[in-house]
């Protein structure tokens, strides 16, 4: 086998002009057969490990010996040939060994990859145990991928869960892989990179290290390392010519159309690359000029490989300017040797569509044409009620960032093994003739990186962030938060013209970063950012609200009772003030809420018949396998206190011009409800008697609902607040109810948080649901009385599902 990999290095690397300078210079020196051996025994060692890619990232692009030597054959192109000539045995030497090593990462082991994915036994476990917790922690970060194999394993897909599975481990590889580049070679190739007797291992595996690091690094390098008397080599040239010439190989070279045409290439941004991997045809590469040939048969094939360009003229800009930056005490003069010249940008007028063979034109026209936002236009859109309904979702927004802060600060708290007490306050004020609602929390708070990053940018929440699900692997938690919707700040001025804020993030135990002041003059104008005299963590968010607002004509007691709709069930004590009074808005208070305030004219007993025919029952709807809390209220209909499903109040027979009419007067059941339905006789315009039916809905069912304790502002039946909505429940029974569901459960909602969406989560909830109120029913009614209501609600379903769940009680 060795000596299939020596016949394939040596038939590339004849040929190369960087390795035939090293051949060339070695002739003459007494360490010049150690240095070519050095170089063949590594080249050899890296065609090997490289085979192994392709088998373990089957969707990714090669990295195999074409790869090395493409990028070896740019590196000459890259290099002027007094620059060759300049360069020392350790600069050639170093420069073909990196090539061979950067990507040696991308090749772990096979056991190493079988303990990421659980595959090892647990004695074989042992020898990998940091391995396999390093990989947990970057698996949790990858939630939504997770959230889909749990899902496909539940839906027995489990190769398709396999796939994602996959897809995580390739991730996991690809992105490390310069770290593990790093700790091969220290561990295979350790006290072997020399040159006489000076040790190059160090420089080499920094090298390799380097190419998936930002450009920055390399102005952190020793420019100049000395190997021997007047022989020495410079480390952040070799690192410019490793980056450069990896992200401008791609062609056809690295994604053969036979390996393309019979791999099952299923990952979306697999495909990307391999595509315009095989779209690339040649380029052109001298100091000068950097050109790429591509025929594309697709606009998005050709968008793609532009979008690379734009990578590599990128790169050439930084690399242009880290050579500019070399400089040596020890050189002076020959550091210009190092300074070589490197094409501005990628010349793109070669890249193009595929010609049509009969007409010779081009089979699409390409322009960067695709959806672009006005972001004045959007911001209007925005900030109108259209979307988001009614402007008071500016508090809801305030209170869920908050609340938020605090559980986050909690779960770190209790990491750091702090003390800690989450506080929010909302209040209410007026000074100077102006109004004013303030915000403050001793959340986690905020720095000036997570206010460009998330806080100022809108729809990028920094709960879905890589950063957020690294820094909850690092802490072994999770969080879910419930401010996972809405356009967060910009909401605000739905109700205020200026913004201040004044925040202080905690980044560890007792360790807190600058304190900020920022202050917001209307949507459209800058940040102004300052020192804030804040002392403790956490955010103050104070509006200046404008004259009409949706508080301008409540008194203290209203505002207080506002703010408590909208968080009937706050995770902690919330104070809210007004009017220098202050109440406490606490978890318990939300058994105290009254279910007699959702009752209608429909649940009252106007009748002696209604009083004794329908009885009420009231249930908890406590669970804690489905994360639900709050209570409810079942009507159902008896007959000398025995459930059925219609009783007959009034029936009768008259005569009229010698016809008979029937006239009756009973309740039954229809959906969410009890219907009063009767039949009347009537004379018509042409004077003839006709009969008509009639219903009322009787005892209609209500619904309140908070999701994590944030009141969501819709019905769970029909009406007119979800005009639209298919997620809604269809009971064969009227039921009003109050309902919070906890942290381990959740509904997907809409944008502004108004409406419930209809999707597999929804539809669980509906079945959890179900089964928790006729549970709790069975529960309430004596076993005769469940036997009976258990048939009606039976005879009443349409639902298959729900009707499995009745049976099972």
């Amino acid at each position: 086998m060795n000596q299939i990999y020596e016949s394939i290095l040596m038939s590339k690397l004849k040929n190369n002009v960087i390795y035939k300078e090293l051949k060339k210079k070695c002739s003459d020196l007494e360490c010049g057969p150690k240095v070519l051996s050095l170089v063949h025994e590594v080249g050899q060692y890296s065609i090997a490990k490289y085979k192994t890619v392709i088998k373990n990232m089957p969707e990714f692009t090669l990295h195999d010996e074409n790869h090395i030597f493409n990028m070896l054959f740019i590196i000459g192109k890259l290099i002027p040939k007094q620059t060759l000539e300049f360069m020392s045995i350790p600069d050639l030497m170093l420069t073909l060994l990196s090539v061979f090593l950067h990507d040696i990462g991308m090749c772990p082991e096979e056991n190493q990859i079988k303990a990421w994915k659980n595959q090892l036994s647990n004695d074989e476990k042992q020898n990998y145990e940091e391995e396999i917790e390093t990989y947990k922690r970057f698996r949790m970060t990858y939630t939504q991928q997770i959230e889909e194999i749990e899902t496909l394993n539940n839906a027995g897909e489990y190769s398709k869960a396999q796939l994602l599975e996959d897809f995580i481990v390739t991730e996991y590889i690809r992105i490390t892989h310069a770290d593990r580049a790093r700790k091969i070679i220290a561990s295979d190739w350790r006290n072997k990179i020399i040159y006489n007797e000076t040790d190059l291992t160090a420089e080499l595996a920094e090298v390799c290290f380097s190419h998936n690091e930002d450009y920055t690094n390399l102005l952190n390098m020793e420019t100049i390392k000395i190997c021997d008397t007047d022989v020495f080599c410079c480390i952040p040239f070799i690192a410019v010519l490793l980056r450069l010439s990896d992200i401008i190989d791609f062609d056809t070279k690295r994604t053969p159309s036979v390996l393309f045409s019979h791999l099952t290439v299923r990952n979306p941004i697999s495909l990307s690359e391999w595509r315009k991997h095989q779209a690339v045809k040649c380029w052109s590469i001298t100091s000068k000029k950097l050109v790429f040939t591509a025929e594309c048969s697709h606009p998005a094939i050709e968008a793609t490989i532009r979008q690379f360009c734009d990578l590599i003229d990128n790169e050439l800009r930084n690399c242009t300017l880290i050579l500019s930056n070399l400089n040596s005490d020890y050189i002076e003069e020959n550091i210009l040797n190092y300074k070589i010249p490197l094409p501005a940008r990628v010349d793109r007028r070669k890249i193009a569509a595929i010609k049509d063979i009969v007409t010779g034109k081009p089979i699409y026209r390409y322009n960067d044409t695709k959806f672009t936002l006005s972001k004045s236009q959007v911001i209007d859109l925005l900030m109108g009620t259209k979307l988001y309904g009614k402007p008071d979702v500016a508090l809801r927004e305030l209170i869920q960032n908050s609340i938020d802060a605090c559980l986050l600060r909690q779960k770190l708290s209790q990491r750091w093994g702090e003390t800690y007490k989450p506080e929010i306050e909302v209040e209410f004020y007026s000074k100077n003739g102006d109004d004013y609602l303030k915000v403050k929390d001793n959340g986690v708070g905020m720095n000036q990186h997570i206010i460009d990053k998330y806080y100022t940018n809108i729809g990028c929440s920094y709960y879905k962030s890589r950063e957020f699900y690294e820094l909850m692997a690092d802490i072994k938690s999770s969080f879910k938060p419930i401010s996972r919707f809405g356009i967060g700040i910009l909401a605000c001025f739905m109700v205020c013209d200026s913004i201040e804020v004044n925040t202080r993030r905690i980044t560890g135990r007792y360790q807190f970063d600058e304190a900020l002041k920022i202050v917001v003059e209307g949507y459209e104008s800058l940040f102004s950012i300052s020192d804030s005299n804040r002392i403790e963590p956490g955010t103050e968010t104070i509006l200046r609200l404008r004259k009409l607002h949706p508080w301008d004509q409540m008194n203290k007691d209203s505002f207080k009772k506002s703010v408590k709709s909208l968080v009937p069930l706050p995770p902690f004590e919330i104070t809210i003030k007004a009017e220098d009074e202050e109440t406490i808005c606490a978890p318990n208070d939300f058994e105290e809420l009254d279910l007699s305030l959702l009752q209608d004219y429909t649940w009252k007993r106007d009748s002696f018949s209604e009083k004794n025919n329908i009885k009420i029952i009231n249930i908890d709807l406590n669970s804690s396998e489905y994360s639900f809390r709050g209570n409810a209220s079942i009507a159902y209909i008896v007959s000398n206190g025995i459930p059925v499903n219609k009783v007959e109040l009034v029936s009768k027979d008259v005569l009229v011009d010698g016809e008979c009419y029937s006239l009756a007067y009973d309740i039954s059941y229809g959906t969410n409800g009890i219907n009063k339905n009767s039949t009347q006789i009537e004379i018509n315009e042409n004077g003839e008697i006709e009969s008509n039916h009639s219903f009322t809905v009787i005892s209609k069912s209500k619904s309140a609902v908070s999701i994590h304790g944030i009141d969501v502002p819709c019905s769970l039946f029909s009406d007119y607040t979800n005009y639209g909505q298919k997620s809604v429940l269809k009971f064969p029974f009227p039921i009003i109810f109050r309902l919070d569901i906890g942290e381990g459960n959740d509904l997907n909602l809409n944008s502004p948080r108004t409406q419930i969406i209809y999707d597999n989560v929804w539809m669980n909830f509906e079945k959890q649901f179900f089964k928790v109120v006729c549970s709790k029913i069975k529960e309430k009614m004596d076993s005769d009385s469940w036997v009976e209501f258990k048939v009606i609600i039976y005879e009443q379903l349409k639902d298959k599902f729900l009707k499995n769940i009745i049976e099972s009680l």
